[in-house]
């Protein structure tokens, strides 16, 4: 289409007709008089009839459709996870957030003989315990029995 013409038709009444053998074309007439044609774009390159128009169009929508299907799952998982993603960022920013002011309080909450007893504690819990050997409680009216112990080399053996 010519640019000026838009402008020049701004504010009239004008007809458009179309050729249904070649829809890509639209034909523009202002009180019964041919004034130009205006093109589709997407239609170009060819002769494009109304049927094979409509065609096209009922083709790429039902494509449309199909690609919106298929992208359905992913996109749900794609959201899925970047909603865990916000959570566990969240959470993390939070716990954070917390230590720093229990840091920032620890002075003022405690005195320094606290603190000082907190942190011999703390040092003892890092530090492994080591269990005994168990010894059995033997009473004398109640005498220990040991049970014999199977190897699986004798077992074998034996076969």
């Amino acid at each position: 289409m010519c640019p000026g013409l838009l402008s020049r038709l701004r504010g009239r009444e004008f007809d458009l007709y179309y050729d249904r053998r070649d829809v890509g074309v639209l034909y523009i007439f202002v009180e019964g008089e041919y004034v130009g044609e205006a093109y589709c774009p997407g239609l170009m390159g060819g002769r494009v009839s109304e049927w094979e128009a409509r065609a096209m169009r009922k083709h790429n929508e039902e494509q449309a459709r199909i690609a919106r299907e298929q992208g359905l799952p992913a996109r749900a998982r794609i959201q899925d996870e970047a909603r865990a993603a916000r959570r566990r960022r969240s959470t993390e920013i939070r716990a954070s957030e917390q230590a720093r002011q229990w840091d920032r309080q620890r002075g003022d909450i405690h005195p320094a003989l606290v603190s000082e007893r907190l942190a011999s504690v703390e040092a003892e819990i890092t530090q492994v315990v080591t269990l005994a050997d168990p010894v059995p409680d033997a009473e004398p009216d109640r005498p220990i029995r040991i049970l014999p112990v199977r190897y699986v080399q004798r077992e074998e053996e034996r076969s």
